[in-house]
């Protein structure tokens, strides 16, 4: 039986569909089970279970209703005033890449950037770090639009491997006072800079800014993604920004003080070398505010592998995270009270819901393997949660389509809006099931990273295609 184990746990480390199996046997065939078995013994077993899964239900739709209270709101809190002394720093734009996946994308948002945004500052830079296994063509072309723009430098991070690995390897190339962290397909608004740089006067080290999806008309995925995202940048971290006055770097479009960005690092052993940095940044000492005036555009995955891929890493980054730092974090001096708390649900909770979420339908199997009836039909406290957790979806998807940005409203119409508000339960229900497979995955050590394939434009595809022949 040992030997039997051993060797499904040593498959699972290297086959997905293993670990899918196990996350389907561990979140729901096992439940199931047991809520048979212990039904037998004691009958309304089930309708505790179905109790304690709703409990959980409301406790986190209540959570979303009160930041989307308080994000609700076109204008939010007003950011500090411009600095009386008319200190304007120098700012460092890096932008993260690794050629293969992206050569495709590299060139067009180093230009924008160069030429489309506006920087203060005397000497402003625009920095590519990136990283790749094999030589390209494409390196020549991007060293000779350095040499074209004097603000822009491209470096090569030699034996680099991850995005944490071509930031630090960076690092002591940046000229910049306040550096801004970019992903190879982000493209940042003009005033962006100058809206960030408010904060930093104001006693913040980390700006998070907002995150767009520019092409939410390529497929449903993508327009369910855009969607998602005016919820999670418009609603979620601006909620949780005035409600306890905390943040998150996300990864891109983070702005930081060079010098915290030293001290704190990112570490490339982990999946989310960004929410990692987060949490050592706050317990350091360090602010982080989100401003969703602060605006970068994205492309969304447009396969449903991509974007399996891209979720199961950042899940399985977060559960890293909760394993690395949560106790840490509710025993800090540093953060207050209300901070802790909220960490404390963002962290333990957040790996915990996923889990009592699914098991609806532990419970509906295990009811109908004994042949009793829902208890759903005649409760009124679940009739209460059941509603209140379809009504909670629909107004957070209705706060988020007010305060989305030009960008999102240009591309999804308002019935697009009611059709996210109507699928926000199945698609969190379809994350909840990636965040159990990534947890199966950190358990049996698969720590690979995986790339999310970028999709490039026509035009793009082609340039890319020509100079590749040269």
């Amino acid at each position: 039986m040992r030997d039997l184990v051993v060797a499904i746990l040593d498959r699972a480390r290297h086959r997905v569909g293993t670990q899918l199996a196990l996350g389907v046997l561990v979140g729901f065939v096992m439940p199931t089970i047991l809520l048979v078995v212990i039904s037998t013994i004691a009958a309304g077993a089930t309708g505790v279970a179905l109790y304690v899964v709703s409990v959980a239900y409301l406790t986190t739709c209540a959570l979303m209703l009160i930041e989307a209270n308080l994000a609700f709101r076109k204008n939010l809190r007003p950011p500090p005033p411009a600095a009386s002394d008319g200190w304007t720093p120098e700012v460092t734009l890096l932008v993260v890449a690794y050629l293969p996946n992206e050569a495709g994308l590299v060139r067009q948002t180093l230009e924008h950037l160069c030429r489309e945004v506006d920087l203060p500052g005397v000497q402003p830079q625009v920095l590519l770090a990136y990283n790749t296994p094999t030589p390209m063509p494409i390196e020549q072309e991007l060293q000779q639009l350095a040499h074209e723009i004097p603000a822009l430098d491209v470096i090569r991070v030699d034996g680099s491997t991850s995005k944490a690995e071509n930031v630090m390897g960076v690092l002591p190339f940046v000229r910049g006072e306040v550096v801004a962290i970019l992903d190879t397909d982000h493209h940042l608004h003009r005033e962006a800079a100058h809206l960030a740089l408010r904060w930093f006067d104001g006693g913040y080290d980390i700006v998070q800014g907002r995150c767009v999806v520019r092409n939410a008309r390529h497929n449903l995925l993508t327009r369910i993604v855009s969607f998602e995202f005016e919820t999670i940048y418009g609603i979620a971290h601006a909620g949780r920004s005035l409600l306890v006055d905390t943040g998150i770097f996300g990864g891109a479009n983070g702005w930081w003080r060079t010098s915290v960005l030293r001290e704190i690092g990112l570490d490339h052993r982990m999946l989310t070398e960004d929410i990692d940095a987060s949490l050592r940044a706050l317990m350091a000492g360090h602010r982080i505010v989100h401003d969703r005036d602060v605006i970068s555009t994205e492309l969304a995955p447009v396969t449903l592998p991509a974007w399996w891929r891209q979720r199961t890493r950042w899940a399985q980054g977060w559960f890293q995270v909760t394993l690395r730092h949560a106790r840490d974090m509710r025993h800090t001096p540093v953060l207050p009270l209300p901070t802790r708390i909220y960490w404390g649900m963002m962290l333990t909770w957040r790996e915990m819901f996923p889990l009592i979420s699914l098991q609806v339908a532990s419970i509906v199997a295990a009811d109908t393997i004994l042949g009793r009836g829902l208890h759903l039909k005649t409760d009124p406290f679940l009739i209460f949660t059941t509603t209140v957790t379809f009504v909670s979806g629909a107004l957070v998807g209705a706060a988020a389509w007010r305060v989305a940005t030009r960008e999102t409203r240009d591309q999804l119409s308002v019935v697009w809006a009611v059709v996210g508000c109507i699928l926000i339960l199945p698609y969190t229900l379809l994350r909840n099931a990636v965040a159990i497979a990534a947890i199966v995955r950190e358990l049996v050590g698969d720590r690979r990273w995986m790339v999310t394939r970028r999709t490039m434009s026509g035009s793009a595809a082609s340039k890319l295609a020509r100079t590749e022949s040269t």
